[in-house]
């Protein structure tokens, strides 16, 4: 694979680690080896539906000239979390998404993505966007470009990691750092040639993401980072790509569908082009915007689009949008090594405890569940019967069913702690004051816990001490009683569903489970 690069910064790998079936028109006719595709409203093309297993993917196809992996707005999901056996995605599947396209069929494979690789912009997701870099550099990606989310890192740990991006380039026409584009970080272009065929990849951030980034709108003042005008940065960009001589022009459009339809409008030459945007759970179709095939990927890395190329062909594109179940997609040694050095960097970096606590909104503290146990022997009793009990077990040896390769600890992870121990915000990620930090300085907060549901516990049991040595019940004492009951409807609507949310058990049955863990009380 010859690769023709522009202009950027690159060290060694070390310095990283520290710092559906759719047949596409492109105004052709149809494919001679599927029936043409429906035709629905507009400009649109139907496909099939999307591939579901135990279906093989990209059925029916000849062999194209290339393929490329096409996926985007991962959005911190690196893997399925694990609590449900109906979750697809995760980067471990997709490599053996790669494999089975190149050593299964023989294909000609790349990958590009759309950028939008972190939820949040903690050190955490600092460490995760590193690491993700060098997995996808390693499933044979030849381009990406940055969300914005991605863009909320720090400039400075950007600078430094696209600097030794070590030949996989972030691409932007429009985003420039420190002022000064001829910086070359991100690059302007890519160009690499796949199977005889030279193809020019750019990317663009739209208006209303870039406001994400700048929540007050104005971009122009800041020397650190820079958003220029979409159409005005992209129209140099494919002079250039056209005078040295691309057959196939790629737009990564990290913009919403409207705003990449007008981009794309003012610059019809782009052949193709994955936009952001959309939906979590994409359909499939692809929209033509002029001569240009416009696809989707979907969100938080549950899906990845293959594209094929049949230069001889009257449809010249082919594409089917992959669903990464685990029916079809084994996990992958290279991307579980990854995930591996991912957890030994939050361990090493001590990540649990370098962000900083939040006071819990009550004002209390947390004393563990054992404590509660000494009154409430029967819920206590109850809890050490569930599952709930061993939820942090769990993160250090895996669920006991599970079976898919060798178990990675998660007991560093903010992410994974967040359901799995007391004291945290699971929606938020962040820990409370006193919440569980590690097993050794806290492992009587292990599990999830009688306080995650009914609040930090040390004021009850300041009153329950007061009440036991007086036999007095103050208002205070009924008070602080009252406090931490959880009736039902709280618990379905405000409680369960911190975690048991769709993310988590798409499948949760509120009545189902609570008939698990069904406790009352005081004995």
């Amino acid at each position: 694979m010859l690769k023709h690069q522009a202009s950027r910064l690159t060290l060694n790998w070390l310095a990283l680690l520290l710092a559906p079936i759719v047949a596409i028109g492109c105004g052709m006719g149809g494919s001679s080896d599927s029936p043409p595709a429906e035709k629905t409203k507009g400009n649109t093309t139907a496909p099939s539906k999307v591939s579901e297993s135990p279906k093989e993917i990209v059925a029916g196809w000849k062999d194209p000239q290339f393929a490329l992996v096409l996926t985007g707005e991962q959005k911190g999901y690196m893997e399925p979390c694990g609590c449900s056996e109906t979750q697809s995605g995760g980067i471990s599947r997709r490599a053996d998404l790669f494999r089975q396209l190149r050593e299964d069929k023989g294909w000609e494979v790349a990958g590009l993505d759309l950028g939008d690789f972190v939820k949040r912009s903690r050190r955490q997701d600092q460490i995760k966007f590193g690491v993700m870099h060098t997995a996808l550099k390693d499933m044979g990606y030849e381009a990406l470009t940055l969300g914005p989310a991605d863009l909320k890192l720090q400039v400075d740990y950007l600078f430094s990691t696209m600097s030794n991006a070590d030949d996989l380039p972030y691409v932007s026409a429009n985003v420039i750092f420190y002022d000064t584009p001829e910086i070359g970080s991100p690059a302007r272009f890519e160009i690499f040639e796949l199977n005889g065929v030279k193809i020019g990849v750019t990317g663009v951030l739209g208006e209303k993401f870039a406001s994400k980034v700048f929540p007050e709108g104005d971009n122009s003042a800041n020397d650190l980072l820079r958003v220029d005008d979409p159409v005005k940065s992209l129209k140099p960009i494919v002079a250039k790509l056209k005078e040295q001589g691309c057959d196939i022009l790629f737009l990564l459009s990290q913009a919403s569908k409207s705003e990449t339809e007008s981009i794309l409008k003012s610059v019809p030459e782009f052949d193709l082009c994955l936009t952001g945007g959309g939906p979590e759970d994409p359909n499939g179709l692809t929209e033509t915007v002029g001569k240009t095939v416009v696809m989707e990927a979907g969100r938080k890395g549950k899906y990845a689009g293959v594209l094929g190329y049949f230069p001889d062909e009257e449809k010249k594109f082919r594409y089917e949008l992959v669903d990464l179940n685990k029916d079809r997609f084994k996990r992958t040694q290279a991307m579980e090594e990854h995930m591996a050095f991912y957890q030994d960097l939050l361990r090493e970096q001590n990540i649990v405890e370098s962000e900083p606590a939040v006071p819990h909104p009550s004002g209390y503290t947390y004393v563990g569940s054992e404590k509660c146990g000494t009154c409430h022997t029967k819920a206590y009793a109850k809890w050490k019967s569930t599952k709930h009990s061993h939820a942090t077990e769990t993160l250090i040896k895996g669920e006991e069913n599970y079976s898919e390769t060798e178990w990675i600890s998660r007991i560093n992870d903010p992410e994974c702690l967040a359901c799995h121990a007391v004291g945290w915000n699971p929606q938020e990620v962040f820990r409370f004051e006193g919440g569980f930090v590690n097993m050794e300085d806290t492992p009587h907060l292990t599990g999830q816990g009688c306080e995650n549901c009914h609040g930090p516990g040390s004021h009850h049991t300041e009153m329950e001490t007061v009440f036991t040595e007086t036999r007095q019940s103050t208002p205070d004492i009924v008070a602080a009683r009252e406090a931490i009951k959880v009736n039902l409807v709280m618990a379905e609507k405000q409680v369960c569903v911190k975690c048991h949310d769709f993310e988590n058990s798409p499948k949760f049955n509120f009545e189902k489970y609570w008939d698990k863990v069904i406790h009352r009380g005081k004995d």
